[in-house]
């Protein structure tokens, strides 16, 4: 029985990767509408299939918070990343997205699996960091769909606005909840940090860069968001930790817009 949950990671990763596989080298007709229903048939399929998967490695335990939060950390990777990959038309950038989840899913099944079912062999706060960096890279993705929907299907920015907010608050209580903060503190940072991005999300939409780009400076500021609020919700935030968060924050915004192509 462990052996079959033992190979999950493999299979969840193997699942991604082959659905992208599919999607990048299936010969596509452009503007076949048949071609796009296959295309979403093949994305809903491997999202439903992978949470199977994952329930199953989380004992079906769909009465527990834990197992909403754990599930909804790589299952937000792989429908984020499919949004995303609808806007791109570079073969390498496709590629390299697929590659990205399909070790970013193997990594936090991996961690999953010692978690609950090897516990002896689980590095602590493994999932914690992991389900940070997957919230980070998980909001890029989301947010350079919602500036590529914006930009190539007009979608009015106050619809795409609502689902960015309840998606930092949903992010924000899942990164507060692994770092074990209490419920009523994580929904008050949510709600507060959901609005103050939002706005910056409103605010970056309006530069002339691409979705890419746009994406990349949101997550930025989602970055410096977790680390500040986390480090002082835990009482850890100094003056080098708040010093160490900006600078690194400063300098990867620096370097997005010093590399982006302004149009």
């Amino acid at each position: 029985m462990i052996l079959l949950h033992r190979i999950t990671s493999f299979f969840v990763s193997a699942l991604a990767a082959g659905g992208y596989y599919f999607l990048i080298f299936h010969p596509f007709v452009e503007g076949s509408s048949i071609d796009r229903v296959t295309a979403l048939i093949a994305m809903g399929s491997v999202a439903l299939l992978s949470a199977l998967l994952l329930s199953r490695l989380l004992k079906w335990e769909v009465t527990s918070f834990s197992f909403w939060i754990f599930l909804s950390v790589p299952m937000f990777v792989i429908i984020s990343s499919f949004c995303l990959y609808l806007f791109l038309e570079i073969l390498a950038l496709k590629i390299i997205l697929a590659l990205m989840v399909s070790l970013a899913l193997w990594l936090y099944t991996e961690n999953l699996f010692a978690f609950y079912h090897l516990p002896a062999a689980y590095q602590a706060y493994a999932l914690e960091y992991l389900s940070v960096i997957l919230y980070l890279l998980s909001c890029f993705f989301f947010a350079s769909s919602a500036y590529g929907a914006q930009m190539f299907l007009q979608y009015p920015i106050w619809m795409l606005s609502i689902a960015m907010f309840w998606v930092v608050i949903l992010a924000t209580a899942g990164v507060f909840w692994v770092s074990k903060v209490d419920s009523e503190t994580s929904m008050l940072y949510a709600i507060v940090g959901a609005i103050m991005l939002t706005e910056g999300y409103v605010v970056i939409g309006l530069l002339p860069t691409s979705f890419l780009t746009n994406g990349a400076a949101f997550t930025v500021l989602l970055y410096l968001f977790f680390g500040l609020s986390r480090a002082h919700v835990l009482e850890k935030l100094t003056r080098p930790v708040a010093s160490r968060y900006l600078g690194i924050a400063g300098a990867f915004m620096v370097l997005v817009f010093l590399t982006a192509r302004w149009f």
